[in-house]
């Protein structure tokens, strides 16, 4: 029982009461009550004033029933409770505790024992409940977010894979095309938000720019049906591209701070659990549509090998039912007015006003017309056109994007994943025992990362680490710069590899001949000392390096030693001009009645696209098997390809999806039973090696196995997977750290800014691709290595700046409303919030999503 106290002066007993002050720090306490959403209870200013109920407190009873009264009265609660009882037992059970341990010594001010206490749940929600307390609204906003995702997802997976092929684009030139798109694409939304800040509102952006998305669908879609003249497709496909990358980027800004809006202010815990949710489904939308789309465009239709109006059908089809489904919850959505202020705009016009401002100052003063003290920063020039709210924003906002400086260089080499990665990769072998993986299908395993990892980063690696030395953003930001660097070193070894399976190309004004044939003779060219022997310096391939003329071979007698002329003399003439293909094949036969025999036709060194297999026919001119049909039959017997037979004509056979067996049968002649099980009087069997090409021999009378023109992919696409693996560990540990990290930093009024200049720096790190790929580096390998070594001395940029940068709490970026309030040091907190990122501090940067921002860690795929 505690003892009466002694008699004292009155100040002293004023003195006394004041120093059992309960004295907080000013940030909220989260309580957690059964079956209710989050409540935000704001705590006590540091400072406080004893009031006149505190005084008379004494005749009431206990100083714990005084102490449990008094922070009773000074909380604030934001949200509904199921019953005020549960909240008053756990302030009382916090007070309480925060007491006892005061009588025993053991208070210190940055304790925490009275949180611990009250946060502790009674009970907690089911997610089925959770849901069920969700606006309507927001799930109509998850279905359109899958379905945008998809399409803009599904359309970029195979669009470097477009040009190549279809367009026949160089891969530099592609890759220009490509990085011009994204890059406007996160340059857009800028456009956006003004929009819907200053104009029209989030809602009427999201749902009209949704229809001018599905539009921009409809043009490449139709660009894509090869009948169409070339002028009008590239004019449809590049007006497509355009209108998608200006629509997509619109919307961006808008959909996450749209869903956001549907919460009340008392359901906080819904609001990041739903982020949640929102991740989920842009993740899963991107995951399917890199693994589908890709397999759209192996389909055969309008007379092409590849279906690409299919392909980029499907993902305009899901935006047009991303638009639908936003359209049918109109009715539930909680609409908010465009406030016509946009704060981008806003720190534009201060900075310049403090710029012009500054310029001026300093021009006066060198001629003596100014005596006025100079301010301490130049942007306290805006003062005071500009309140000091927005000023010490837009200070700690430049502290940060200094930052962002090497960061563009770390998107320039994320963002080839999509171009200069899956170029890589039509030039790899994709077959994984019977399942074989397309070249534009080896991103699908980012996403698929990103899911496993990012959880098991928080979870166990950073608290692990932690453990050992101090993990700060900034430390985790230049490791992710780090392995982006070795990462496309990687590439770059293993491009090395991929070169040794490339076809040689001849010099320039030079052709490559490949003599094929049964006739043993030799031929003198062009009547000159020069002699095409029986038995050609490339004995793998019988291919010989020759100027491009035209020539005339005439059959020689004797042997390569001793060559004679022949009685018999035989001419063939072959016209290798510099605008015919690089190479050729030449048959030379002699036939059973002893005549000779030449043909020849044109093929190309280049792999074919994507993996395919070409097999070209050499025929005589009068040849029976002249405009006949040939199949490609699988181990079933079934056709997977089909071609009219002629000299020089080919069949491409191209990998399925799943296939036990890499022999097919080349079947022709009599063929009966129907197009798709054919059965035909001849076969073949040849074994489709993925990127090679063969030549077959309808000649002669043995039909031997057909002959290597072009090597095959012989470096497997799983040797690409580590690449793939340090790239999206790099990802988590600069992109989403990043702007979690920038958010913390910035002053609350300045975090949509930051975002805004985010997304920027992956405009400009496309930018830097398109420059680079101007230049038309003829080798990959070094342009891997040049990308890396770029990265590696920007580092070294990174880390210097990294090293001068002094973190700020978070909690000290608000501005002071008051006196009391202003006179908080930051010595009451540690050295950086970054540095202990406990729950409450995930869940502040929740509290941005009141404002329209959504949780940065949750959301960063919706930007990428």
């Amino acid at each position: 029982m505690r003892q009466p106290d002694k008699k004292m002066s009155p100040k002293a007993e004023k003195d006394n009461i004041r120093k059992k002050s309960f004295v907080h720090q000013q940030r909220p306490l989260y309580f957690t009550a059964a079956a209710e959403p989050l409540i935000i209870v704001e705590a006590p200013s540091p400072v406080r004033k004893v009031s006149k109920r505190r005084k008379s407190d004494k005749s009431k009873g206990t100083e714990e029933e005084a102490e449990k009264e008094y922070y009773s009265k000074q909380m604030t609660v934001i949200g509904d409770l199921s019953t005020q009882k549960q909240l008053k037992n756990a302030v009382g059970n916090g007070a309480a505790k925060f007491t006892q341990r005061r009588k025993k010594g053991k208070y210190s001010p940055n304790s925490t024992e009275c949180e611990s206490a009250a946060r502790q749940p009674q009970k907690e929600e089911g997610i089925l409940q959770s849901l069920r307390s969700y606006p309507t609204g927001v799930f109509f906003m998850l279905g359109n977010e899958f379905c945008e995702r998809f399409s803009f997802y599904g359309m970029r997976a195979i669009l470097i894979i477009y040009l190549v092929v279809d367009h026949k684009l160089s891969d530099n030139v592609a890759k220009v095309v490509y990085h011009s798109f994204v890059s406007l694409a996160y340059f857009s939304p800028l456009f956006g938000s003004i929009l819907a800040d200053n104009f029209f509102g989030r809602f009427r952006v999201i749902l009209w720019v949704s229809l001018v998305y599905v539009f921009g669908h409809v043009l490449l879609s139709v660009g894509a049906i090869p009948v169409l003249d070339s002028l009008v497709r590239k004019t449809l496909d590049y007006s497509g591209l355009a209108v998608i990358a200006l629509a997509t980027g619109g919307i961006k800004p808008c959909v996450s701070a749209f869903a956001a809006d549907q919460f009340g202010d008392d359901q906080q815990r819904q609001r990041t659990q739903f982020f949640s949710f929102f991740y989920f489904a842009i993740n899963a939308g991107s995951l399917l549509a890199m693994g589908i789309t890709p397999r759209l465009r192996t389909v055969q239709c309008l007379g092409a090998d590849h279906c690409f109006p299919l392909a980029f059908a499907i993902p305009g089809l899901l935006m047009l039912v991303a638009f639908l489904t936003f359209l049918f919850g109109w009715r539930n959505y909680k609409i908010t007015p465009a406030n016509k202020g946009n704060i981008l705009w806003k720190v534009v016009r201060c900075i310049f006003f403090a710029l012009r401002r500054k310029m001026r100052n300093t021009c006066w003063g060198s001629k003596g017309r100014s005596h006025r003290r100079s301010p301490d920063h130049w942007l306290d020039y805006a003062r005071p056109k500009y309140d000091e709210h927005l000023i010490a924003g837009v200070k700690s906002m430049l502290a940060i994007i200094v930052l962002y400086i090497p960061i563009v260089f770390f998107w320039a080499l994320y963002d080839q994943q999509g171009s200069t990665w899956v170029l890589q990769a039509r030039r790899m072998d994709g077959r994984i025992g019977w399942f074989t993986l397309l070249p534009d299908q080896v991103n699908t395993l980012n996403p698929l990362l990103v899911l496993i990892l990012v959880p098991l980063f928080e979870a166990w690696l950073y608290p692990t680490t932690n453990k050992m030395c101090k993990v700060t953003p900034l430390r985790k930001m230049a490791i992710g710069t780090i392995l982006a660097a070795v990462a496309f070193c990687m590439a770059g070894f293993l491009q090395i590899k991929v070169n040794d399976t490339m076809e040689p190309q001849p010099e320039s004004g030079y052709v490559f001949l490949q003599r094929l044939g049964n006739h043993s003779g030799q031929f003198s060219v062009n009547n000159s000392d020069f002699i095409l022997p029986a038995k050609l310096p490339d004995e793998l391939k019988q291919k010989v390096h020759i100027g491009a003329e035209n020539y005339t071979f005439s059959l020689l007698g004797g042997t390569n030693e001793t060559p004679e002329e022949d009685s018999n003399n035989f001419n063939f003439s072959l016209n290798l001009g510099t605008k015919v293909p690089k190479s050729r094949v030449v048959g030379l036969f002699l036939l059973e009645d002893k005549s000779p025999v030449g043909v020849q036709f044109p093929y190309s060194t280049e792999k074919t696209d994507v993996g395919k297999t070409r097999f070209y026919f050499l025929l005589l001119p009068n040849s029976p098997l002249n405009g006949a049909k040939c199949y490609a039959l699988d181990d079933q017997g079934k056709a997977v390809a089909s071609s009219t037979m002629a000299n020089g004509a080919f069949v491409d056979i191209q990998p399925g999806f799943f296939s036990t067996s890499q022999f097919y049968h080349i079947a022709f002649g009599d063929c009966a039973g129907g197009d798709e099980r054919p059965k035909c009087a001849e076969r073949i069997e040849v074994h489709a090696r993925m990127g090679a090409a063969y030549v077959v021999d309808l000649v002669s009378s043995n039909n031997s196995e057909p002959v290597e023109l072009v090597r095959p992919n012989s470096v497997n696409i799983l040797w690409q997977m580590p690449q793939v693996f340090v790239m999206t560990v790099g990802e988590i540990l600069l992109s989403v750290t990043g702007l979690e990290f920038s958010y913390s930093q910035a002053a609350p009024s300045m975090k949509s800014v930051v975002q805004a200049l985010w997304l920027l720096t992956v405009f400009f790190g496309n930018i830097i691709d398109i420059v680079i790929s101007q230049v038309q580096i003829s080798d990959p390998v070094e342009e891997f290595f040049i990308y890396a070594a770029l990265m590696f001395a920007v580092i070294g940029l990174f880390v210097l700046l990294a090293m001068r940068y002094k973190y700020v709490d978070e909690h000290n970026l608000e501005i002071p409303d008051s006196p009391e309030r202003s006179r908080r040091s930051s010595d009451e907190y540690s050295s950086s919030s970054s540095d202990r990122r406990s729950d409450d501090d995930r869940l502040e940067l929740g509290r941005g999503a009141v404002a329209g921002l959504p949780p940065p860690a949750l959301i960063e795929k919706a930007d990428r």
